[in-house]
């Protein structure tokens, strides 16, 4: 591959499973990027990248999550391999319609093919790290910019999941539990990623399952690991688990519930917000700028 490349020139790769909305963003994603491809109902995050990764035909090519819904600004940008390892996992920041934060989690990703099909994570992992998620066992240039919204919220069950396993995968150390007698130790970012997860939403559509899933996700993985024992890559188990343990008309009771635990066993700064001190915050939150398309989060 040239030093440089269009982004508009690479193969856009649309990976969806059951995504309540992911016919939506299809059509989407399809208006804005006509020549994006489609994996489909790959069981496992690991075999549907690599099925990603057969059907592009770039070398390097961007994946596009089935809750995702791309800014077409990104399609303007020229890739310049001398600033970053071509090699590495590229992953952009995406911005969170339910509490409006701007990270990495459900971003757009660049990946070089090779890198993709000679992975082993998540469901084909070898070890603990790899197994809870990308960013431990492989290369990754993590990047600031933000080119994407990611819309979790079309069902209480999808809010959940969404939730709870980012409340698991914020309590870990390189796949982990975090010692709850250590717990104040934890990286400073992540603790804001949780506490805003598990505070931000109420004034959203099922945006109070995403903050239940992100209290139940840190607790079981923190506090009570022992009564957690499956896999939050598994989303057919976590469809089931949400079905087998959350009433919706306990929701204001359930997240009272375990904000106290949190609060009172890992002293963890979670608020109680209703609809307008969250539509507040996020109103306070300063506007994320972005600057270089390969410029590094830090």
């Amino acid at each position: 591959m040239a030093d440089k490349v269009r982004v508009s020139d690479l193969d856009f790769v649309y990976i969806s499973f059951r995504e309540p909305n992911k016919e939506q963003n299809w059509a989407d994603l399809k208006n804005k990027v006509p020549w994006a491809k489609r994996v489909d109902g790959v069981v496992g995050f690991d075999s549907a990248h690599k099925a990603a990764a057969e059907l592009a035909e770039t070398d390097f090519f961007i994946s596009v999550d089935g809750d995702n819904i791309i800014d077409e600004k990104f399609l303007l940008q020229t890739l310049d391999w001398s600033e970053t390892n071509k090699k590495a996992v590229h992953r952009w920041r995406a911005r969170n319609n339910i509490n409006g934060l701007v990270y990495g989690n459900g971003g757009l990703v660049g990946w070089d093919k090779e890198t993709c099909l000679g992975m082993k994570t998540h469901e084909n992992a070898e070890t603990e790290e790899n197994r809870m998620d990308f960013c431990w066992g492989v290369p990754h240039e993590n990047l600031h910019n933000c080119y994407s919204t990611t819309v979790i919220n079309s069902t209480p069950q999808q809010a959940f999941v969404a939730g709870f396993r980012e409340g698991v995968k914020m309590s870990t150390e390189k796949g982990k539990p975090i010692d709850p007698n250590n717990f104040s130790k934890i990286w400073p970012t992540n603790l804001r990623i949780l506490s805003t997860w598990c505070t931000i939403g109420a004034d959203v559509e099922n945006g109070k399952f995403a903050m239940l899933g992100a209290r139940m996700g840190s607790f079981y993985t923190v506090v009570d690991h022992k009564n957690y024992d499956f896999d939050v890559s598994d989303l057919e188990g976590m469809a089931d688990y949400f079905h087998s343990t959350v009433k919706p008309e306990n929701i204001d009771g359930e997240l009272e519930i375990f904000g106290n635990s949190l609060r009172q066993q890992l002293d963890m700064p979670i608020a109680e917000y209703d609809e307008g001190e969250s539509r507040f915050y996020r109103f306070v939150m300063p506007e994320h700028v972005n600057k270089g398309v390969q410029d590094r989060e830090y």
